[in-house]
C-alpha cells in the first residue's frame, strides 16, 4: 500500500513502448510530482485486460491519484466503442471509491499509413482511426458525468502530427513523449497550484 502514489494504468502508450524508460512521458513526471509514480502500462493491453487487473494493479495501492487510458488496442482488435466505454466507466467508478483525483486520457491519433508500413500490416487501421475520434468525444461526456478531469492527447497529437512524433504511426518517439509530458505537466499545474 502506497498512499502517496500516483498510479498510471494503460497500454503501450502509457508503458512507453519503443523508447528508453527515462524518456517515457510517465517516468519523466518523477521530478515534477511529489508522489511515487507507479507505471502499470502493459504493451498490447485492451481495456478488458486493464479492467481485469485494475483491483490488483491500481486499487491495492490506495493511490492519491489515478490515471487511466486505453482503447487503441481494443479498436485494433475490432472491438466496439461501447465495450471500451463500459470498461472505462467500470474502472472509473472503482477508482472513485479510492480517490476523487482521477484523470482519463484520450488516446493519441494513429497514422494508419505509417502503422501499416512500419509497425505491422493490419486490416483494422481504418476502423481504429475512426473509433479513436469517436472515443474522444465519449470520454469527455463520461468525465463530465462523473466530474473528473481528462487530458486530450488525441487533439494534441492531431495538432502536431506533422512534427515527427511517431516511431511507427502508433507509438510515440522521444519528441512525442515530450509532447505528452508537457501537456500533462500543464494539466497538473492547472489542477493543483502546489505542483
Amino acid at each position: 500500500m502506497q498512499k502517496n502514489s500516483f498510479v498510471f494504468i494503460g497500454d503501450s502508450l502509457t508503458y512507453g513502448y519503443g523508447v528508453n524508460k527515462n524518456n517515457n512521458w510517465v517516468e519523466s513526471l518523477n521530478p515534477f510530482i511529489p508522489l511515487d509514480i507507479i507505471n502499470k502500462g502493459i504493451n498490447g493491453n485492451t481495456t478488458t485486460d486493464m479492467l481485469n487487473r485494475f483491483t490488483e494493479d491500481v486499487i491495492s495501492y490506495s493511490p492519491k491519484k489515478i490515471f487511466i487510458m486505453g482503447g487503441t488496442n481494443d479498436f485494433l482488435s475490432n472491438r466496439s466503442l461501447d465495450s471500451v466505454l463500459d470498461n472505462l466507466e467500470l474502472m472509473l467508478k472503482e477508482a472513485l471509491t479510492i480517490t476523487k483525483d482521477v484523470i482519463i486520457g484520450i488516446p493519441p491519433i494513429i497514422i494508419k499509413e505509417d502503422a501499416y508500413r512500419l509497425f505491422m500490416q493490419s486490416s483494422t487501421y481504418d476502423y481504429c482511426e475512426k473509433q479513436l475520434q469517436l472515443l474522444g468525444k465519449s470520454i469527455i461526456e463520461l468525465c463530465n458525468k462523473y466530474t473528473v478531469t481528462y487530458v486530450n492527447f488525441y487533439s494534441l497529437t492531431f495538432k502536431f502530427s506533422s512534427n515527427n512524433i511517431f516511431i511507427d504511426g502508433i507509438h510515440l518517439n522521444n519528441n512525442g513523449q515530450n509532447l505528452l509530458l508537457n501537456e500533462f505537466k500543464q494539466l497538473l499545474k492547472n489542477m493543483d497550484s502546489t505542483l
